[in-house]
């Protein structure tokens, strides 16, 4: 017992981590809990403000193409309603929205920030509670401290950014706009239970104590 209190300091910077997001999530929650019908107002408000400058722009195009396809072939004016109709296939494919309304996308999103706080903070307290039982080096289980939490700490807000971009921008466009906190929260996450696992099956099958994985563990 007194030996995994001791293992469980050396993580205690990862479980601090862990913890606050579970606060950060529970505060998250709170403040979607009672502002919901103000974000998802504005979120309405913002997609039909958005749209409606889209008809604008489109019809002021329709209308000077109409006024040079007067003088022009009948091809050309064929060819001209074509590129236009290609245009707003585009338009409508870059918003297009899994359950039929932006706002209700970026509201999805914004709760799915809450979720994933509370789903990976506790994931990544049992996960070094783990690491805590492992014979590992105290180093390297500081490593796995800082990995776990920092990515239970930077997984959720990628979310929840998403989602106040998704109406602004569409929502793949959001999505690609978060990749830079999106991919190295996922990568420590992912990295992190792959290297426990091997760890663990280290352990498990009794090759510890070989020189090939000695550096990593105290015998």
């Amino acid at each position: 017992m007194n030996g995994l209190r001791e293992s469980m300091q050396h993580v205690h910077h990862g479980l601090g981590m862990a913890v606050l997001a579970l606060i950060m999530g529970t505060l998250w929650a709170a403040y979607i809990a009672t502002h919901h019908e103000q974000l998802h107002g504005a979120f309405e408000a913002q997609e039909a403000s958005i749209k409606t400058v889209e008809v604008q722009h489109h019809m002021q195009e329709l209308d000077m193409d109409h006024t040079h396809a007067e003088s022009a072939s009948p091809h050309a004016h064929s060819a001209t309603s074509d590129s236009h109709n290609e245009l707003s296939h585009a338009s409508d494919a870059h918003q297009h929205s899994h359950s039929g309304s932006l706002a209700m996308d970026a509201m999805q999103r914004l709760l799915r920030g809450h979720i994933h706080f509370m789903g990976v903070g506790i994931m990544a307290i049992v996960m070094l509670i783990l690491v805590a039982s492992t014979a590992l080096k105290s180093c390297w289980q500081k490593v796995f401290g800082w990995t776990f939490g920092l990515g239970a700490l930077m997984y959720p807000p990628a979310w929840i950014l998403m989602g106040f971009r998704t109406v602004e921008l569409g929502p793949q466009a959001a999505e690609e706009s978060v990749l830079w906190l999106f991919g190295p929260a996922v990568a420590l996450l992912l990295g992190s239970l792959i290297a426990l696992f091997a760890v663990m099956a280290v352990e498990c099958i009794g090759l510890k104590k070989r020189r090939l994985f000695s550096w990593a563990f105290d015998q």
